[in-house]
Parts: structure tokens; C-alpha cells; sequence
């Protein structure tokens, strides 16, 4: 009998060949779930329940430090297929006089959580591009103590330390509060069909800010970020990864054995995802573009691998970097986090 396992991940490209049962791992029969990973991630920390899930790569290494022994009890994957960078929703009120990255020193930042690997990496690249702490801007955490991913963690009692940070309260909103001024930045503008300002049960909540049109804000970066993409991983090497996997070590004390084999089919599904993407640039496009070979020459055939030896220098960054930004409180090691039959990988 095939050991049932459920995994939660969210809407992805490059696992729905897993999720559609093309790829099948040896030994494991999978029950699929999907969730966007706001709320994917408050379930796994406030509820734990999934057998394998998506995380939060930041997270992850909070849930680590702050675990009792009875919670998180997680080992990670080094499988990273998710790019959540916050380059493209990043946007400025016009009277806040940003007008690049290197202009927000100083200046009042909101991000939905501080602790997010999103915002981790926004802050190493103010920090690696522009030299810009994160210790020099004021931080406003927009989801609230009660219903996010820091307070789940315990932030709300014990960091980030050295670090200013404010949390917002269920009836303020970071886009209401960007349009106002009372705050220069804010890296998440993302509308939603429905304001949702003072609703308790709303993870990202929104207060229906005109976007387009509006004088007041403006998008920061007119390239999406792929820029700046581009610019850190020439100078550090390193991948703005921001998930990867857990499984939960109960069942790895039993069978150690579904470590390797889920790397090897999320391996196998990124795989074929790539080849579906290469069919559907040509059944779709008169005369395909050069982003992939554009995309190549800066990242190699790969831009999403996978395995110790390809994304440690960049977990190793996401480390230094929460410890720099008064997340973690000592350094952890690559096998801290990661199932020790995955280190070779």
C-alpha cells in the first residue's frame, strides 16, 4: 500500500504536474490542496496540520529558533519553486520624493509582514544594492498581531529587534495609509474586488484606494523590478528564492526514505512544466520574443534549482540577512533546516 500523504501548496506552475498525477513519486499516493500562500502559511503555523506544504523559506527558520519541541516540527526540502519577489506591487506616494531604491533610506516602509521572505529580501537588496539597513527606515507591518505570520511567531511579544516596527490595527489598511502619507512606501498594492478594512478574518485586508490615475501614488519601479532581479544576482549570486518545502518529521522518523523521493518528483514536475512552457511560447506566439534567451543569459537553462549545492549560497544569504534585520536571534546551518539525506543533493 502506497504511504497517503497531503500537500498543500499554492497555485504553481511548476508543481501542477505533481498536482495533475503526471508526475506520481514511488511509494506515495498525494492529496492535493491548494491555497494562496498568505493563508497557506498562517495555517501551517497556527494549525500545523498538512503532511507536506509549501513554506515560507524566513519562516521557516523563525519556526526553528522559536519552536517549543512540540510545534513546527518540520525538516525542509531544498526545493524552491517560487519567485514571490515584491518589485512590481511596490509603489510610492509622489510627496514622499522617492523616486528609486536608494532614495527610500529613511523613509517609512509598510510590507504585509516584516518577517516574510518577500520583505527579507527587499530589505538584503536595499541592503547589498544601495546600503541601506534595515535598521535606517521605520517598518508597518500591515497584516495584524492577531491574524498573521509574525504574531503567529511570536514578533508581536519578542522582535525584530533593533529594528522600529509598528503593527497595523483591523480598521487601518497600508493602501489607505500610502495615499494619506502617513506612510512613503508600501511593497504590496494589490487591489481587491471588495474593501475589507476592519474585517477581522481577512489576512491582506483592503481599503479601496484608487490606484490607476490616482496623483497621489506612483509605481516605483516601471520594469516590474526585473532590473533589479537582474542587478543583484550579477553582483551576490544569489536567487530571490522565497519558499520551499517542509514535511513533517513524524513521518520522516518513519520513513526517511519520502525525503528523496518528493525531491525527485518535484524535480521531475518543474521539468515538465519547463517543457510546457517551451510548447506554449510556440502554439501561441507569431514570432516568439527574446525573453528567454534574455532570462538565460543571466541565470543559466535553470532559473529555478533546486538542491544544497545549487541554493545554499542563497539560503545562507536569506540567514545573515534575518539576523542582520533582528529576525533571528543566532545563525542557523543549512542542516538545521534541511532532511539530512537532501545535503548531498
Amino acid at each position: 500500500m502506497p504511504l497517503r500523504l497531503t500537500l498543500a501548496f499554492s497555485d504553481n506552475p511548476r508543481v501542477q504536474p505533481l498536482k495533475d498525477g503526471l508526475v506520481k513519486p514511488q511509494g506515495i499516493e498525494l492529496d492535493c490542496i491548494t491555497l494562496d500562500p498568505s493563508n497557506l502559511f498562517q495555517r501551517n503555523l497556527t494549525y500545523d496540520e498538512f503532511d507536506v506544504s509549501e513554506m515560507s523559506i524566513s519562516e521557516t527558520l523563525l519556526a526553528r529558533e522559536r519552536t517549543d519541541g512540540k510545534k513546527w516540527d518540520w525538516s525542509a526540502l531544498p526545493v524552491f519553486l517560487s519567485r514571490g519577489h515584491h518589485w512590481h506591487t511596490l509603489y510610492v506616494n509622489t510627496a514622499s520624493g522617492v523616486t528609486s531604491l536608494a532614495d527610500l533610506r529613511g523613509k517609512r516602509i509598510g510590507v504585509p509582514d516584516y518577517d516574510m521572505t518577500a520583505a527579507l529580501w527587499f530589505r538584503i537588496t536595499l541592503k547589498d544594492l544601495h546600503g541601506v539597513e534595515a535598521k535606517d527606515n521605520v517598518w508597518y507591518n500591515g497584516r495584524t498581531k492577531s491574524l498573521s505570520h509574525g504574531g503567529a511567531l511570536g514578533l508581536h511579544n519578542n522582535g525584530p529587534a533593533g529594528v522600529t516596527h509598528h503593527w497595523l490595527t483591523v480598521d487601518q489598511t497600508l493602501d489607505v495609509m500610502l495615499d494619506r502619507g502617513e506612510i512613503d512606501a508600501c511593497t504590496a498594492i494589490r487591489p481587491q474586488a471588495r474593501v475589507t478594512a476592519g474585517d477581522t478574518t481577512v489576512v491582506d485586508r483592503w481599503g479601496g484606494t484608487p490606484i490607476d490615475g490616482n496623483p497621489r501614488l506612483k509605481k516605483l519601479l516601471d520594469d516590474d523590478g526585473k532590473g533589479v532581479v537582474y542587478e543583484f544576482y550579477r553582483k551576490t549570486g544569489c536567487f530571490q528564492a522565497n519558499h520551499h518545502v517542509i514535511v513533517q518529521n513524524r513521518i520522516l522518523k518513519e520513513h526517511p526514505w519520502v525525503a528523496l523521493e518528493l525531491y525527485k518528483a518535484f524535480q521531475r514536475s518543474k521539468e515538465l512544466a519547463y517543457e510546457r512552457a517551451w510548447r506554449a511560447q510556440s502554439a501561441y506566439l507569431f514570432f516568439p520574443g527574446k525573453d528567454f534567451a534574455e532570462q538565460a543569459a543571466i541565470f543559466g537553462d535553470d532559473p529555478y534549482p533546486i538542491g544544497v549545492r545549487a541554493m545554499g549560497k542563497t539560503v545562507e544569504r536569506a540567514i545573515r540577512g534575518s539576523m542582520e534585520q533582528g529576525l533571528l536571534r543566532r545563525p542557523l546551518r543549512l542542516e538545521d533546516i534541511y532532511y539530512r539525506t537532501t545535503l548531498n543533493t
